[in-house]
């Protein structure tokens, strides 16, 4: 198991009407009877759209080896109820900050519920099972992409379509464009969750073993991500069994992504988690 210092809170709201809320997120987090976490996260977003919160060191520590499907609830601290579609919590130690080791703790999706603290309108928390923690050998079926532009230049975001590749050895198992999804698509401040169907399924020790993760910007509006990661699901639709961590970028870098070469990279290869 595995000493979570830094924690993050990633979601996708249904696309249907009044699902989007401008109250406050919260999230505990038990072990042993005893609240190791109950933090607020703000968040002002409409339906269809994605946020990834957290990335800051925890006051308090936990090991993942006292969760149980009961430890990790979410909730809302308002009466503008909520309505999340896909949720996701993740994080490491600090010592892995940097090394590209997220480990997942507890996921739901396809949720179609409401919260609130008005008892009439919804829920006030629901619990997140936890999730399991895959690895190099799991099969790979499906790939979430989170990432979050950066919010302090002016520019940051843009209207250029991305590119995910990945490689499995020498072979090509995913190439996947993302451009108009119904959320705020790689805009300035903004999160987005992409998930994508792997056409070969795969493991990570394939793409350890000689193969890479690319990601690849199809035009000249100059983009700025800030965070991002990349993780495999072992399902081919629905909630997985197990999580793989592929890329883990909690900082990106000073380096920007353009297709023209004076303003950034046209491409980046990502470091693929070890382990």
């Amino acid at each position: 198991m595995s000493t979570i210092d830094v924690l993050w809170v990633a979601h996708l709201n249904r696309n249907r009407d009044d699902a989007g809320s401008d109250s406050a997120i919260n999230l505990t987090i038990n072990v042993g009877g005893e609240d190791v976490l109950d933090h607020n996260f703000s968040q002002d977003l409409g339906q269809g759209e994605a946020y990834l919160n957290g990335g800051a060191a925890l006051e308090t520590p936990f090991d993942t080896a006292g969760l149980t499907n009961a430890s990790v609830r979410v909730g809302v601290r308002g009466d503008d109820a909520w309505s999340p579609r896909e949720l996701l919590v993740f994080g490491h130690s600090l010592e892995e900050f940097q090394t590209g080791t997220a480990v997942p703790i507890a996921m739901e999706s396809g949720l179609s519920g409401w919260l609130s603290t008005d008892p009439s309108e919804g829920a006030l928390t629901i619990p997140l099972r936890r999730v399991g923690v895959g690895s190099s050998a799991t099969t790979i079926r499906r790939l979430l992409l989170l990432v979050h532009t950066q919010w302090s230049t002016s520019d940051s975001g843009t209207d250029s379509a991305i590119q995910l590749e990945i490689f499995a050895g020498e072979n090509l198992v995913l190439r996947e464009e993302i451009a108009d999804t119904t959320q705020s698509d790689l805009e300035k401040a903004s999160s987005n969750w992409y998930v994508m169907d792997a056409p070969v399924p795969f493991t990570r020790g394939e793409v350890q073993a000689g193969g890479r993760i690319v990601l690849s910007i199809l035009g000249d509006d100059a983009w700025k991500p800030q965070v991002l990661f990349v993780f495999g699901l072992d399902t081919a639709s629905g909630r997985p069994n197990e999580v793989v961590s592929l890329v883990s970028r909690p900082v990106w870098g000073p380096r920007w992504m353009s297709s023209d070469t004076g303003e950034g990279d046209p491409s980046v290869e990502l470091p693929v988690t070890p382990g």
